[in-house]
């Protein structure tokens, strides 16, 4: 039987956070002398929480353990000064978790007893750690401590598996714990696997010719523009070529207007990064160096901020309304902060600017950013008409494509690689029956050699009273919950609300459930409509500004964000809730939310809640799993 280690060995040295000298020890340990019926998860994602390792036995119980590289004087002082450190604190935080939580399915009485919760001191010999955590372990700990067995250096260097584990061979095939059972192990297996998006992570970016053209090679003027349908790699490429430019020792801003986009931009190049640093091309931190990555807004505020020019942005929001600031005035200001600034080293300007989802801007807005870069530098803009959430896109015409500095026909990137071919054929239905807009670029069939046999559930719940949408939104959240591939995890489900209210409420409905959730939503008011707008703008509350900054894929808890603030991203278990497509901007929304959905060899999932009457039909007769609430 070979056994489960999730990441696997080979992938250690690619993940994010890299393992300490003392936790690969110990996970070498780990893997020598336990027996095969031993699952190794190492960092699992675990509702919020990121133990070290994590081992299960369907036979035997479980085990999770905190690795400290720590020095003697930092325990000391960890225990003295600041009790909310405590690494005793921690573990029996993550052994209650898992019982209350992971594992409802253990006895209330006896439980426990399948839960093993450890703490090893790479650093630190045994009788020092004694010394200083005895007197701080409950009496619940000193009456069991094979359950909670604290360990120092000397057992690592020993090989002593049965002190750092006493409870390893306690049970197994032919003897099984009556506590533990198959039902549990699953139950936990959904919380440990590795989420989809890490395994993404620690892949180098997969591009064709075309994207490697784009990555790779610079246009005589250093202007080019791509468009392209949604799942063609226009990100893929932009991210490359933003490693690329950076690894030549230049310097790139990578903006767009969705705030939360940022987040997913930087993934991609890092992921495209560590392939340059393999070969050979590129420094480590190359990304953190010489990369920015920034949405329009918030840079145009940080210029005025550098520039003393504060108090002139402040006035604009007195003597203008929020909109005009947004589409005209902010960047106007920032033109003129550049015509004017004499001193070339307080602003920031840049060797090469790419701009994602293209269509979101505004022509003025791409004026500023080239006042922004150096002589005979490079800019990309990347775009997909189709997706026109703002209706902004039909300002990009060609007599303003060559004032912008465009010259000659858009490269396009026509192949459909992210998608699964029933959702392209949804969209086409879709794009038939609800018009969009006057330019509609679709996704082409999946390209046969990628066409590989896999599942996906498409499902579709119209409900009827707007009253219960939010119990349908979770409930169908914990139906995916329950129903996971057995590649992905917890953290990979999204869900895409079409208001702040209705997201507000599902993030209630998790956190009464104890399930922690990563958000975008405001709790401090905004008039934001049913489908989140405004957009990404500084009229929305500064709480739901700073969510938005820290939303990343790769946190350790379910997604839950707007339809507007997930755009340009993508998932393999999303629940999308729709409520109206009365205008072409609605429309295109919730096209843009269909299109999220990534193909995976092992299947994917997508639920849509929809309250609107208009698409009931339309969801009947092109989602196989149907139900109306």
């Amino acid at each position: 039987m070979k056994r489960i280690i999730d990441p696997p060995k080979d992938q250690w040295d690619r993940m994010p956070t890299s393992l300490t000298a003392g936790e690969r020890a110990v996970a070498e340990l780990f893997d020598a002398k336990l027996s095969s019926e031993w699952e190794i998860y190492v960092q699992p994602h675990l509702n919020g929480n990121r133990p070290d390792f994590v081992l299960l036995n369907s036979f035997a119980g479980i085990a999770v353990f905190e690795i400290k590289d720590w020095s003697l004087s930092t325990l000391e002082h960890k225990i003295r000064h600041s009790s909310a450190e405590s690494p005793i604190h921690q573990i029996q935080a993550y052994e209650d978790e898992i019982f209350d939580l992971y594992c409802p399915r253990l006895d209330d009485r006896n439980g426990k007893a399948a839960i093993t919760s450890g703490l090893i001191f790479t650093k630190i010999p045994q009788s020092e750690v004694d010394r200083i955590l005895s007197p701080t372990l409950s009496a619940g700990m000193k009456s069991n401590p094979s359950r909670y067995p604290i360990s120092g250096s000397e057992r690592i260097e020993k090989g002593d598996i049965a002190g750092l584990f006493p409870e390893y061979n306690k049970w197994g095939p032919t003897n099984f714990s009556r506590v533990m059972s198959n039902d549990t192990a699953e139950d936990l297996r959904a919380w440990l696997r590795d989420p989809d998006f890490s395994q993404e992570q620690r892949k180098p970016l997969n591009l064709n010719e075309d994207q490697c053209e784009i990555a790779t090679e610079r246009t005589t003027s250093g202007y080019r523009r791509v468009k392209g349908p949604a799942g063609s790699g226009k990100s893929l490429a932009l991210a490359a070529r933003a490693a690329v430019i950076a690894s030549q020792e230049r310097r790139v801003m990578v903006c767009s207007y969705n705030i939360t986009l940022k987040n997913y931009l930087r993934d991609l190049v890092a992921r495209h990064n560590r392939t340059l640093v393999r070969e050979g091309d590129a420094q480590p931190r190359v990304v953190g160096n010489n990369i920015e990555f920034r949405h329009f807004h918030g840079w145009c505020k940080r210029i005025c901020a550098i520039a003393g020019c504060r108090e002139t942005y402040d006035q604009l929001w007195k003597q203008f309304s929020g909109d005009d600031v947004l589409k005209e005035h902010m960047a106007t200001l920032v033109s003129q902060i550049y015509a004017e600034s004499r001193d070339l080293e307080v602003l920031p300007r840049y060797d090469a600017i790419l701009v994602d989802e293209g269509q979101d801007f505004r022509l003025p807005w791409w004026q500023t950013l080239r006042d922004a870069l150096v002589p005979h530098g490079e800019m990309l803009l990347v775009a997909d008409k189709t997706q026109n959430i703002y209706g902004t896109a039909a300002v990009w015409t060609e007599n303003a494509m060559e004032r912008a500095g465009f010259r000659g026909p858009w490269k396009e990137l026509k192949d459909n690689y992210r998608l699964p071919p029933d959702i392209g054929r949804i969209l086409r239905k879709y794009a038939q029956e609800f018009p969009l807009s006057s330019e509609v670029d679709l996704p082409a069939s999946l390209q046969p050699e990628l066409d590989l046999d896999h599942y996906n559930e498409l499902r579709w719940v119209q409900v009827r009273s707007e009253d219960i949408v939010g119990k349908v939104c979770f409930d169908e959240v914990r139906r995916q919950m329950r129903s996971l591939q057995e590649d992905t995890a917890i953290p990979d489900i999204i869900f895409l609300a079409s208001n702040n209210e209705l997201g507000l409420d599902f993030v209630k409905r998790c956190r009464e459930r104890d399930i922690e959730v990563i958000d975008t939503f405001g709790r401090k008011g905004g008039n934001s409509n049913q489908f989140g707008q405004p957009p990404e703008d500084f009229s929305e509350s500064r709480d739901s500004r700073r969510r938005k900054l820290s939303f990343f894929l790769g946190a350790a808890e379910v997604k839950a964000t707007t339809l507007h603030s997930f755009k340009g991203w993508e998932a393999r278990n999303l629940v999308v809730s729709v409520s109206r497509v009365e205008t072409p901007e609605d429309r295109a929304l919730f096209y843009t939310a269909l299109t999220r959905l990534k193909r995976h060899t092992s299947g994917s999932k997508l639920t849509v809640v929809s309250s609107c009457s208009v698409l009931s039909d339309f969801g009947c007769a092109n989602f196989p799993d149907f139900e109306f609430r």
